[in-house]
């Protein structure tokens, strides 16, 4: 049995604890250099994934992010054929795409908070937020940490923020209401094993209104209701992942779905859970682990 774990020099917290979390558990790991993987397809059609360490031959993977390596795409479908994945690749690029998690969780009819899929036509984008009325978020369909999110509380805002977003290269813009009642608030429950580890509400601070931990939220642990614990079970069921970071806002009409990512960082929730999250992650990543289920809070 040897554990898969990637290493994204875009997000080295998550990988750099399972690691020492294998240690402790002596579970083998292959640490994979998502900058150097190569494919090497033979004459008679083998196909062999390797980094610079070499040919990589893995069991199992542990949650991983795909961003900014298409070639790591290819690597992890060769992969994924003989190592279990709680997160398949297919499932992934979809959660990475904000456009295609909200398409899919709306043939679930799973609630989420409305969004418009617009081209990147500014004229479209102003008649679009008129009809939403303002103020508005925009962001692009792919990004994290609230990197290419804006808040436009106003045409000329909007104006701004389009061609900043638009600059950043071709894609899909998505325009959503803001949900003034749960402004600069979110909820991130963690799933891992297919089932809800551990939650906190995160608050922006100063005068940020995103509630990104990377962007200086502050976070608290949070009990979730029942509706939202299966709300954000079925969001990560709807899209294949058996790990993922659900986002939720409350509101009057009840949870809604806020975003969707494959590849959480849970390092920041360690402080206030007894339970070592790492190793519950650690262990989901083993097809023989079992059901995992809520984390103890401090």
């Amino acid at each position: 049995m040897t554990l898969g774990i990637a290493r994204n020099p875009y997000a080295t917290n998550v990988p750099t604890r399972l690691v020492e979390a294998a240690a402790e558990l002596d579970i083998p790991v292959r640490v994979i250099d998502l900058p150097t993987l190569t494919v090497d397809i033979s004459l008679h059609g083998e196909a062999v994934v390797r980094d610079t360490a070499g040919a990589i031959d893995i069991t199992s993977l542990a949650p991983y992010l795909l961003f900014g390596y298409p070639t790591a795409v290819h690597a992890f479908r060769i992969l994924c054929q003989r190592a279990y994945m709680q997160n398949p690749v297919d499932s992934v690029l979809t959660a990475d795409d904000k456009a295609a998690t909200a398409i899919q969780l709306s043939h679930a009819s799973l609630p989420q908070v409305p969004s418009t899929i617009c081209s990147l036509d500014l004229e479209r984008t102003l008649s679009v937020a008129e009809e939403i009325q303002y103020p508005v978020v925009i962001k692009r369909t792919h990004g994290a940490h609230g990197r290419w999110v804006r808040r436009a509380e106003h045409a000329a805002f909007l104006t701004q923020a389009f061609y900043e977003l638009k600059s950043e290269g071709p894609g899909a813009l998505i325009l959503q209401p803001e949900v003034a009642e749960f402004y600069g608030r979110s909820i991130r429950a963690v799933i891992t094993g297919g089932h809800l580890l551990a939650a906190t509400l995160r608050t922006a601070t100063g005068n940020e209104w995103r509630s990104n931990i990377a962007g200086g939220a502050m976070q608290y642990p949070v009990d979730l209701t029942p509706n939202e614990r299966t709300l954000a079970e079925n969001a990560a069921r709807t899209l294949g992942l058996g790990h993922a970071g659900i986002d939720i806002v409350r509101t009057a009409r009840g949870p809604l779905i806020l975003e969707v990512n494959s590849c959480p960082d849970f390092t920041s929730m360690l402080p206030f859970f007894d339970e070592d999250l790492t190793r519950a992650v650690l262990l989901a990543c083993l097809p023989s682990s079992g059901r995992i289920g809520r984390s103890v809070r401090r």
